[in-house]
């Protein structure tokens, strides 16, 4: 069972995507997080225009690594639950 399918990954990371895309739409953001955002736009407003263009990337390539990052727990979790979960359902192929 080490060996996942192509198939089968690419099926956790559309499913990923999906909750990802809701849990953002659904997120609520806190005064905190509102405070920071507010912030960051300012001060990226009192930059020129090279380096407000470098923290846009700099920010996307945050973003982006994160999303990788809670993509792989996502997957590994699934694979968890499944390797948890099979032996209950098949047990005579473990034995």
């Amino acid at each position: 069972m080490s060996n996942w399918p192509e198939w089968f990954l690419e099926a956790l990371r559309q499913r990923f995507y999906q909750l990802e895309l809701a849990g953002e739409q659904n997120a609520s953001c806190s005064s905190e997080d509102k405070n920071l955002f507010t912030q960051m736009d300012q001060f990226k407003i009192n930059q020129t225009e090279d380096i407000q263009h470098l923290l846009s990337e700099w920010e996307e390539s945050i973003g982006y690594q994160l999303s990788q990052d809670k993509q792989s727990i996502y997957i590994e979790g699934v694979k968890d639950g499944i390797r948890l979960i099979l032996p209950v359902i098949q047990p005579t192929n473990i034995r």
